[in-house]
Formats: structure tokens, C-alpha cells, sequence
């Protein structure tokens, strides 16, 4: 078993990176293409101006989007709306035509398209706004060409020959956004959950091979006892070791909080549940702690990079966002960073949430009875 391991490790490595990155196709703005790594990425789209321009530019803009599968474009009644769809993760920017965007072209005035991205994570958020600013300018080179040949010498204006159509961002948050603040809660969620599977893995493993276990065994408590006091100081110790890691990083790095920290450590406590009976499992499986160590280092190592911790999980190819998403390191990650970034409730976490305690409670019903069948061998 640990020879099979730790032949899997290295091509499971090359595997995910080699699809981390990803080629991407090259943007020709004089032939209209806009390349993308991260194809049809959901945006909604608000229109405070119902002019009939805004709305041909609004039509435009989806035409070009779904053709060049930059985007997948909806429509929202209003900025709030989309926003709080924005909060929820469903959407990864918003795209605003304000009032008066009609009548400034009509007039011959540059007229400004707003733009909001999700700033829990920076590179889906400037690819996001680099893609959008890039569908405008292909727009407006359309309608300057137009300008230019209907052109009035007595009545032009400079800047709207030159760029008819501008993108400004809207921050989602107030404050400085920075890499900092998207890589802090992955790390406290990977810090959580990976020491609690280590840590449980290895000290069961080592009271195994070292006898310690067999006492606990004959004991006069039940076996569950047992393994509720792993579950207790792995968890108390995960908790420690993410709040440090979010001190350290508010002192070194400025990263700022502006959610709940009740909500955060649900958050915790149940991120380091959900993965200390995945410990348990492996624990029961392997023969010896060198196994265990090395099942627990192939689960642990690629999850922090298809989970969301460093690269954006749109990144990926499809089937392995699906294995991303489905460990609960990517849903304990994406809750912090609501939490911390966007001061999200819980009631707006509560899918992640939720799946936490859906994974806690499976792995724990398959751990405890695992356990006990191990420990009898």
C-alpha cells in the first residue's frame, strides 16, 4: 500500500498542474477575439438606463460575451440584487449601465459603464474586469469608426472619437483589496482542516504501533469515548492554529476583518469535524504510521490547490472543479473568506454550512464503526 502511494503522488502532481495551467488563447481586439482561461464565467447584468442605445449596447454586450465565451450573462432588476447574488458566489461580477448612459452618447459624450467583481479572489476578479473592459472597447471601436464617418468637423468631440465607452470599478468592499486578504482565510481553513486529518491520523496510528492503544481499549469507556476525545483536541487545537495564522497575518500583512468571528469559528469547528473522521477512516485502513502519513499527504497536498486555497478554482477543467468542490475544504475556505472579506451572515453561508455538516456527519457514521472494527482485529 505505501509503495502504490507513493507512486500515485508524483503523477497525481503532474496531473493537476498540468491543468492548473492551462493555455490561453490570444486576444486580437483588431478581429474582434478575446481570449480567455476561464471560460463563460456567470456575470449579471443591471440596466439603470433604458434608453434605446443602453439597451443596444446592453444586447451587444451579451451577443459578444456568449459568442466568445467570455461570459454567461442574466439580468438583474437592480444593483443590490445582483450584489447580494455576487455575496452568495453565484456571480462573479456585475456590469452597470447607469442612468444617463443613453443621452450622454446621443449628445456625443463618453459615457461610463460600471463594473463590480468578486473580490474574494483577485485573479478571477481582474480577469473578470480585464474581459469586460476588453467587450466595451471592442464596442466602442465599432461605434468610433461609425463617429469618425458620420464626423462633424464643427461639432466633434476628441474623447468621444477616442473612447465613446469607459469601464470604472465599483468596490464590493471599502478598504485596500489585496492578495493578502483572498490568501488568509484559505490558509486558515487549509491550516484547520489538514492539521486536524494529520494529527488525528498520526497519533492513532503512532498509540497503534506503540502498544498505547491497546490500553486505552480495555479501558472500562466506550470505544466512541475514544475517539470524541481525538475529535475534541484536534479540534481545539485546529482553532488555535487558524486564529493565529489570521493574527499573524492582520499584523504582517494588513489584512483586514470585517465579518463575525462567532461566525467564523462555526465555521472552524466544523471544518476540522468534517475532516477528523476522514483521519479516523485512513487511520483504520492503513497497517502502519508511515501509511497513514502518506495517505494523508496525497489527500492533503493536491486539495490545497483544486480547492480554491491558491488559484481559483475556475480555472480548472470541469470534472476536476467537481472533485474540488467536492471536499470540504473548498466550502470552509469559501465561508471564511465571506465571512472575513465580504462581512457575509450566516444566513448567506448557510450552503456551505450545511454541506460541512452533511460531510461531518457522514464521515463520522462511516469512522466510528470503521474504528471499532480495526481496534477488534
Amino acid at each position: 500500500m505505501l509503495l502504490f502511494f507513493f507512486i500515485l503522488f508524483p503523477i497525481l502532481l503532474m496531473s493537476m498542474f498540468g491543468y492548473i495551467y492551462p493555455p490561453v488563447p490570444k486576444s486580437n481586439l483588431n478581429t474582434g477575439s478575446i481570449g480567455t482561461a476561464f471560460p463563460n464565467l456567470p456575470v449579471s447584468l443591471v440596466k439603470m438606463d433604458d434608453g434605446q442605445t443602453a439597451n443596444l449596447i446592453a444586447a451587444q454586450f451579451i451577443q459578444i460575451s456568449q459568442q466568445q465565451g467570455l461570459f454567461t450573462v442574466s439580468e438583474s432588476a437592480s444593483y443590490q440584487a445582483a450584489r447580494n447574488q455576487l455575496v452568495l458566489g453565484n456571480i462573479k461580477g456585475i456590469v452597470i449601465i447607469p442612468q444617463g448612459f443613453s443621452d450622454a452618447l446621443v449628445a456625443g459624450q463618453p459615457a461610463t459603464v460600471q463594473v463590480t467583481v468578486d473580490e474574494t479572489n483577485p485573479t478571477t476578479a481582474s480577469v473578470v474586469q480585464s474581459e469586460i473592459s476588453a467587450v466595451f472597447n471592442l464596442i466602442g471601436s465599432s461605434m468610433s469608426a461609425q463617429n469618425i464617418h458620420n464626423m462633424d468637423g464643427d461639432r466633434v468631440n476628441p474623447a468621444f472619437i477616442m473612447q465613446p465607452i469607459s469601464v470604472t470599478r465599483i468596490p464590493l468592499i471599502n478598504g485596500v483589496s489585496s492578495s493578502f486578504q483572498f490568501l488568509a482565510p484559505g490558509f486558515m481553513a487549509l491550516t484547520v482542516i489538514t492539521g486536524s486529518l494529520q494529527g488525528v491520523a498520526t497519533a492513532i496510528s503512532r498509540e497503534k504501533e506503540q502498544g498505547t492503544m491497546d490500553g486505552l481499549l480495555v479501558a472500562p469507556i466506550p470505544h466512541r469515548s475514544i475517539i470524541l476525545g481525538k475529535v475534541a483536541a484536534q479540534t481545539v487545537r485546529g482553532l488555535i492554529q487558524g486564529f493565529l495564522i489570521l493574527g499573524l497575518s492582520m499584523v504582517l500583512f494588513g489584512v483586514q476583518i470585517y465579518g463575525s468571528p462567532i461566525i467564523m469559528l462555526i465555521v472552524m469547528v466544523l471544518g476540522t469535524a468534517s475532516f477528523v473522521g476522514v483521519g479516523i477512516i485512513m487511520t483504520a485502513i492503513a497497517p502502519d504510521q508511515e501509511t497513514a502519513q502518506m495517505m494523508t499527504l496525497i489527500l492533503q497536498f493536491p486539495m490545497m490547490f483544486i480547492s480554491g486555497i491558491l488559484f481559483p478554482i475556475d480555472q480548472l477543467p470541469g470534472w476536476m472543479q467537481y472533485i474540488g468542490k467536492a471536499m470540504p475544504l473548498y466550502y470552509a475556505a469559501d465561508a471564511l473568506r465571506k465571512v472575513i472579506i465580504l462581512n457575509a451572515s450566516l444566513v448567506a453561508i448557510m450552503p456551505d454550512v450545511l454541506i460541512l455538516i452533511v460531510y461531518t456527519f457522514l464521515t463520522m457514521t462511516i469512522a466510528i464503526p470503521l474504528f471499532d472494527k480495526a481496534m477488534r482485529r
